[in-house]
């Protein structure tokens, strides 16, 4: 009977206690319930094109919002977090200061992707401390990785702790809504003698949307909300901190470092070669471009598109292959070696040749036809990548620069300075002024009428320098007559293009308050000076 007894004591098997379930507080609770809300808002507000306001005032809330949860639970935002949130609730402004839809749509994920990135960085999950060259590792676990470690938190922290104290934050916060209900819709009525103020609240509420968007919005919301408050559940508590390390990065980076030295300048004094060739035989041709003179036997346009693209397709070909040999080649201490830097920073030195070569072709077309949003865009890349080999020159002379850090800076503030300079009001206005001034033979109004409101106040200026002209009222066009007509059917004038453009715009002015920006204030403005709108 011992023997039995000792023989069970020695095979016993030893249970270890469950993991503890977590202890979602208070103020966790009532961020599990905003989260379902911001998924739902986020739906609303979606597309940002045709809600940039509602946009705006969703990221403002969503940042404000989460910083003040963050504080209540012991996280302040300070440092890289603390400056990337106030550049992306600055970027956002541009959602009302200009109404471009490529600028709102790339606004947008910009502050949506850095809110991630703040929630994951402000609760210490970094790499590294500061602004490292692991930020895009960082950004991949704040995107992709910890909100779906704790994918379905939101579940169980919506009642925490049986739901006795979130059922009652809730029953409270009900509670203060209904008893101010009654007093919010007497005084309401009260100051409705106002009709500014009716047809701000008009405005406000006519949302023209049926109540199955409502449910669509809803329904769509719950995985974003999951996705969001998943986010910070797994930030505070640090999961995943053994997925994508430092360490596994930095032996991720010395694996790689394959390509011998040898072979790397190998593969570059070739490509220096052919560009010192080319450079040589196309002198004349490619510097006329910088002094406006026309090679012999070229057309202006024909010279100012030929080979630009080109251009820019070998700068982005440079680029890579520069990245490649910085990744790849094998180095014996941190730095590069001295050869190698030399090519490096020789082919940079061309191929900012090659881009200054583009971007003055560039401005050549420019002044013969006008600008449109593609000319821009495709000069504003120009300068991107002519900033970025300008910062990889500047590395290698100070090796301390990080030169990822430094790239993504450069690039946000140049996307910023384009975001705020209202692209399509600076199109608008510029081949206008072209047109009065006799520079520029004709004014393209379907391509005007592609920038929206904010080409409304420049073709009120011409319209008013035609009204001149042929001495004519545009308050008494009769707009009905070209309603249905294209403008493009060859049936039109200018002045008749101009008009029907203008009371088209006129018909897009009336919407709720969610749509507005400051380029159709300002619109709205130029359509009354002129007596279309009343």
């Amino acid at each position: 009977m011992e023997n039995k007894e000792l023989l069970i004591e020695q095979n016993e098997v030893v249970v270890s206690d469950p993991p503890k379930q977590r202890v979602y507080t208070v103020t966790e609770t009532v961020f599990a319930w905003i989260s379902l809300l911001a998924g739902y808002v986020f739906c609303c507000a979606t597309p940002v094109t045709e809600n940039p306001f509602g946009a705006l005032l969703f990221v403002l809330c969503l940042y404000g919002v989460t910083a003040f949860f963050l504080r209540r639970c012991g996280v302040l935002l300070k440092g890289l977090p603390l400056y990337a949130a106030l550049s992306a609730a600055a970027l956002s402004l541009s959602l009302v200061l200009c109404a471009n839809p490529t600028i709102h749509k790339a606004v947008y994920t910009y502050a949506l992707a850095v809110y991630m990135y703040v929630v994951y960085a402000a609760a210490g999950n970094s790499l590294k401390n500061g602004f490292s060259n692991l930020v895009l590792a960082d950004f991949f676990r704040a995107l992709l990785i910890l909100p779906f470690a704790s994918f379905g938190a939101v579940f169980r922290a919506l009642f925490a702790n049986g739901g006795k104290k979130g059922g009652k934050v809730l029953l409270r916060v009900l509670l203060g809504v209904a008893i101010a209900l009654v007093p919010t819709v007497v005084v309401c009525v009260l100051l409705s003698y106002d009709n500014d103020f009716v047809q701000l609240l008009d405005r406000l509420f006519d949302w023209n949307v049926d109540i199955f968007t409502h449910i669509g919005n809803l329904i769509l919301g719950i995985p974003i909300g999951m996705y969001l408050f998943g986010a910070y559940v797994s930030a505070a508590d640090h999961r995943c901190a053994d997925v994508i390390t430092c360490d596994d990065c930095e032996r991720g980076l010395k694996k790689i470092k394959v390509l011998p030295t040898v072979t790397a300048l190998a593969a570059l004094l070739p490509i220096l070669a052919v560009y010192v060739l080319f450079f040589v035989s196309q002198w004349k041709y490619y510097v006329a471009c910088f002094v406006g003179e026309l090679p012999a036997q070229t057309v202006y346009s024909e010279y100012a598109r030929d080979g630009f693209f080109q251009l820019c397709t070998v700068s982005v070909i440079n680029f890579v292959m520069l990245a490649a040999v910085s990744l790849f080649t094998a180095r014996k201490g941190e730095r590069p070696s001295g050869i190698q830097r030399v090519l490096t920073v020789s082919l940079s030195v061309e191929t900012l040749i090659l881009i200054s070569t583009a971007v003055a072709k560039m401005v050549m077309y420019i002044d013969c036809y006008g600008l449109t949003p593609k000319r821009v865009y495709a000069s504003w890349l120009m300068v991107v990548l002519a900033v970025i080999f300008v910062l990889i020159i500047v590395q290698q002379c100070v090796h301390k620069l990080k030169l990822i850090p430094a790239g993504i800076t450069a690039c946000v503030i140049l996307f910023a300075l384009l975001s705020f300079s209202n692209v399509d009001a600076l199109i608008a206005r510029y081949n206008v002024s072209r047109y009065l001034e006799g520079s520029l033979s004709e004014i393209d109004v379907v391509a005007m009428e592609e920038l929206g409101d904010s080409a409304v106040p420049a073709m009120v200026r011409l319209m008013k320098n035609l009204d001149e002209q042929e001495e004519r009222d545009i308050a008494d066009f009769d707009y009905e007559v070209y309603y249905d007509i294209d403008l493009d059917s060859g049936v039109f004038g200018l002045y008749e293009k101009v008009a029907c453009y203008l009371y088209s715009s006129a018909e897009r002015m009336e919407s709720d308050v969610f749509s507005g920006t400051i380029p159709r204030l300002r619109a709205r403005t130029a359509l009354k000076e002129i007596g279309i709108l009343e």
